[in-house]
């Protein structure tokens, strides 16, 4: 199978080259510049990762901060480049760590980008390409559903189902789609995400 997580990476740059740096998204307060740096960083700077989960530890928060300017402040082309192209030495390019750690980041990200746009589009994904999104939300689901007072069980015809959610109010929440689109709500998009939801 194709590299999926590299397939998304070349179109998610080749969108940004045509958005340019200040197309909305839907990642809250962030436009294609704010993600763009951060797919950099996380390629090609793991380095940093503890300044972002712990932005209040003094040092390790003023790190990540300078770091994040000083690629913030890259030309625009350059800053694409550089998605597209992680550096030489990134776990991103070895095929099968890129598969696992950059599948979900950037078919998510892609459509973080498309889904902000005005006249964006569905589009059909590959079975191969759904099914690799599938076995990625079976990982996830319970981490990504943990908050939920309700029991959510996600079904997706002809891959399966996975259970998730605190199971607190006897509700059960029922989300039917394709892996891509299940993948899309549980990850927080939850108004552009095409499910159908049943409450039984």
């Amino acid at each position: 199978m194709t590299n999926f997580a590299n397939v998304e990476r070349r179109h998610l740059a080749a969108l940004l080259r045509r958005l340019g740096p200040d197309a909305p998204t839907l990642c809250d307060g962030w436009r294609t510049r704010d993600l763009a740096v951060h797919l950099v960083l996380r390629d090609g700077r793991p380095d940093l990762l503890a300044g972002r989960v712990l932005p209040r530890v003094p040092v390790l928060g003023e790190r990540t901060r300078r770091a994040e300017q000083a690629v913030a402040g890259q030309p625009w082309e350059e800053l694409v480049r550089k998605v597209e192209h992680p550096p030489l030495y990134s776990p991103a390019r070895v095929g099968p760590v890129d598969k696992r750690m950059n599948t979900v980041e950037y078919f998510v990200h892609h459509e973080d980008v498309r889904r902000a746009q005005p006249q964006w589009h569905e589009r059909p994904l590959l079975h191969d390409e759904e099914r690799a999104l599938w076995r990625s939300l079976t990982l996830v689901a319970k981490v990504m559903l943990k908050d939920e007072e309700d029991t959510v069980v996600l079904i997706a015809p002809s891959y399966g189902a996975v259970r998730g959610g605190r199971g607190r109010t006897g509700t059960v929440r029922v989300l039917r789609a394709v892996p891509s689109e299940l993948l899309l709500w549980a990850f927080g998009r939850r108004e552009q995400a095409k499910v159908e939801q049943t409450v039984e």
